[in-house]
């Protein structure tokens, strides 16, 4: 039979060898019982992580549980008489209380309280967003992010000094848009900054930033992952929770959460809609030197985005203490849309001598439409009093009546229609990923964990494209242009992960091997591929706690960056007349070398400090490099660029001003080097900064403000660089009904100074954009609850910040 294992606390080694006698001894007889409990934090989230023990009078452990990511315990133990149970967690106090076991006992819901002065997790910032550093990631709590209101995670991220939020609204860590997001610990339904875009800040309850991924996760994602956890209703009966939220750009957001509990059943449903719409005033000077040909083309006019998203979601959970179940499924419709209106001057000269001096009006759109189903399974079986568990989970996705669709116009001054193209992607998508588990409690404060993953996904479909003929006034097919394809990804992966704290001292270290299979089939010439990769990426993480206000920690991730079916596509499609792009079918993944060091301190009266430096290396660079194509129009191809290296150190500190007022300060520095290995590149290296100020002021009881300054620095890429900007926003948010009814009210770039400059460089092509949002962007939301755990509401509407839209043109 198992040996029991002891204290939560650290064993001597001549402890284990007595406690294995006293297992041996017990007597077989006995007959069984069950200890349950729930067990919560501070905030009402399960306490995950947590171990219960149960001990007898001499402190001596017998029996050991840890608590699953539901917050449940289950001891399964054959003592009886007179015991201690205690609970302990990092950073918390330890709970214990005297039970005497003569049948199943049920504790019910056990609240642990935090430690004033946190030994293993660092709270950093206050009223923005409490954020709880843990050993491979950061942990923010959503609830009380003003500027988020009217928002989504987008919004509740971009305060955060490893995150930026910038341009079209896209999502960054360290400067990298390659990251996975995760919805509940499983992969969302949408990819990167949609699938964060079409999440209401109101139904979160954390968000974990992960940027040294464990061996444990897909290895796809140069700079990590974002897991999203959605607030989860827990009171018996029935509950409910709703916002609904509108912009002056005409935007919207609705959500509705209905939940059912009852015994050790939870059914619930909800869904979303909402269109998420940003304009920009937009001016750009290109010019191309082609076959002799000099061309200037300036650019004026409007460029938007505007993404809709209608998703429905169901769910069935059963928690029996010892097995987890839950079944979940959604369905929808989601469409990403931006276009713009232009006014183009085309100035053109032949050796020197003018060709044409003309002005067009251009207009363009670009969609995807797709409707989508995904249901998800999620099972765990705890084994043994020990906390020993089986997981099980799998996710398939289906994507139909899927439509890439590009639409470029240009018009004389007369109205006469002087070019156009209209280009069509149909296609469906499949998308499985399954995972089984096994973690092995082999000690109080260690686990050994392993498991096997398989991913596939697959893209059936063709691409068509017309283009308007002067000659016949209408649009004609390009039949030679016609590509069916079919594309297939599958990686097998196996992975083991090792965690043990030992006195001061908390490590993991884990080893994941990936066989991945690319397959490629296209009616295009010589562009069909098959291909086979293996890929071993370890990962390490080493946490010490000089004392109880002194943590250092040293982290290591290896990753790739491996190019999606959208990348590989050698066919040209349209952005707007005057710019095209093409995929690549022989880009190869990038490989990425991740490190850093953090340092956190909590100083007496309560102020925080949090560091960390890292650095990150990264081969093979995908870059989208822009060339001369045809007189006045550039290409886009996506190329292996080069290598590149950031080094930077991070900085965030909460500062407690006044009773009504306190302060988030998060700095970022890091010094950026790309080494060039195509020739239409260049070799370049800067030094960029951002920084932000988070003033959270307390009005009164039912009131609450906060101002964001914040600051972006300049930042180099392959063919150019940015300027640096600067951008505010305000909110207040006002409890109306005692947690049940709350309005906010968001004005975003309040001082209408963001604006995005950026040039690009290579031989014969020089351009320059210049982007500033319009103005002004104010959201409105309501939220509502009822019968909830939920104490605050943060709303749902439009990305906030700086919303450059258009820059990528």
């Amino acid at each position: 039979m198992d040996c029991p294992q002891g204290k939560t606390n650290p064993y001597t080694t001549m402890k284990y060898p007595l406690l294995c006698l006293l297992a041996i001894i017990m007597p077989l007889h006995m007959q069984a019982h069950i200890i349950t409990a729930k067990v919560i934090d501070e905030t009402d989230s399960p306490a995950t992580g947590a171990t219960a023990a149960i001990s007898n009078t001499d402190s001596i452990a017998l029996a050991a549980a840890t608590v699953d990511n539901d917050g449940a315990i289950s001891i399964n133990t054959k003592l009886k008489g007179r015991h201690i149970l205690s609970v302990q967690l990092l950073g918390y106090e330890t709970y214990t209380t005297d039970i005497n076991i003569d049948g199943d006992i049920d504790l019910g819901t056990i609240r642990l309280t935090p430690e004033d002065n946190e030994l293993a997790e660092v709270v950093v910032t206050g009223e923005r967003g409490k954020v709880i550093y843990k050993l491979d990631r950061q942990k923010i709590n959503a609830s009380t992010a003003l500027t988020a209101s009217a928002g989504t995670a987008a919004d509740i991220l971009k305060s955060m000094p490893s995150v930026r939020v910038d341009s079209d609204g896209e999502i960054s860590f360290r400067g990298s848009t390659g990251f996975l997001v995760y919805v509940n610990g499983q992969k969302s339904m949408l990819d990167g900054t949609q699938a964060l875009q079409q999440i209401p800040a109101a139904s979160i309850e954390n968000i974990e930033i992960i940027t040294t991924p464990s061996a444990r996760y897909r290895t796809d994602g140069d700079t990590g992952i974002i897991n999203i956890t959605t607030k989860r209703e827990t009171k018996h009966g029935f509950s409910a929770t709703a916002s609904a939220s509108g912009s002056t750009m005409m935007a919207y957001n609705t959500d509705i959460n209905l939940s059912y509990v009852h015994g050790s059943n939870r059914w619930y449903v909800g869904g979303i809609a909402n269109r998420l719409k940003d304009k920009s005033d937009f001016r750009q000077t290109k010019t191309t030197n082609v076959d002799n040909y000099l061309t200037t083309s300036h650019a004026d006019g409007t460029r938007y985005t505007a993404p809709s998203n209608y998703i429905a979601i169901a769910g069935w959970e059963l928690d029996l203490g010892k097995h987890h179940l839950n079944i979940e499924a959604q369905h929808g419709r989601t469409r990403t849309e931006r276009g713009g209106h232009m006014s183009y001057n085309e100035h053109r000269e032949l050796d020197g001598e003018l060709i044409h001096d003309h002005t067009f009006n251009a207009h363009d759109k670009i969609s995807n439409t797709k409707h989508l189903a995904q249901g998800t399974v999620t099972y765990a079986w705890i084994l043994n009093e020990r906390g020993d568990r089986i997981d099980v989970n799998g996710r398939l996705r289906y994507d139909w009546d899927c439509l890439e669709y590009t639409e470029s116009n240009l018009f004389d001054l007369s109205g006469t229609r002087y070019e156009g193209t209209r280009g069509y992607e149909d296609e469906h998508h499949w998308d499985f990923d399954g995972t089984a588990s096994y973690q092995l409690n082999y000690a109080p404060e260690g686990r050994l964990e392993t498991g096997y993953q398989y991913v596939s996904y697959s893209e059936h479909g063709d691409y068509s494209i017309k283009y308007w003929d002067r000659n016949h006034a209408d649009f004609v097919w390009q039949d030679d242009l016609y590509a069916p394809f079919f594309y297939r990804r599958q990686i097998h992966s196996l992975y083991a992960m090792v965690n043990q704290r030992a006195g001061a001292f908390e490590f993991d270290a884990g080893l994941r091997g990936d066989h991945t299979i690319d397959l490629l089939t296209i009616k295009v010439a010589g562009a069909d591929r098959y291909i086979k990769r293996w890929n071993l990426f370890p990962s390490a993480h080493v946490r010490y706690h000089a004392d109880q206000s002194n943590i250092f920690s040293v982290s290591y991730s290896y990753r790739t960056v491996r190019p999606g079916i959208w990348q590989l596509e050698p066919y040209i499609t349209y952005e707007d007349y005057y710019t095209k792009l093409i995929g690549n079918p022989d880009i190869r993944p990038a490989y990425v070398h991740s490190a850093e060091i953090g340092y956190n301190h909590v100083f007496p009266n309560g102020n925080t400090l949090a560091a960390s430096a890292y650095v990150r290396h990264r081969s093979d660079v995908a870059e989208r490099v822009r060339v001369p194509y045809e007189p006045g129009v550039t290409l886009d191809s996506l190329i292996n660029a080069g290598n590149d290296l950031t080094i930077g150190i991070e900085l965030s500190s909460r500062l407690k001003i006044a009773n009504w007022w306190s302060a988030n300060i998060n700095g970022s520095l890091f010094n950026y080097k790309f080494d060039s290995k195509y020739e239409g590149c260049t070799s370049r290296s800067n030094v960029s900064y951002s920084a932000s100020l988070i003033n959270n002021f307390t009005v009164g009881p039912t009131t609450k403000m906060q101002f964001d300054a914040n600051f972006v620095g300049p930042t180099v890429f392959s063919q150019g660089k940015e300027k640096a900007y600067c951008y505010f926003d305000f909110a207040v948010r006002q409890q109306i009904v005692k947690n049940t009814l709350w309005a906010s009210l968001v004005m975003h770039n309040v001082f209408h100074t963001a604006r995005y400059n950026s040039t690009k460089r290579a031989a014969n092509l020089e351009s320059y954009t210049f982007v500033r949002p319009k103005f002004p962007n104010i959201a409105l939301s309501i939220s509502y609850s009822f019968n909830s755990d939920t104490k605050e509401h943060s709303g749902a509407v439009s990305k906030g910040g700086a919303q450059f839209t258009g820059k990528d043109f």
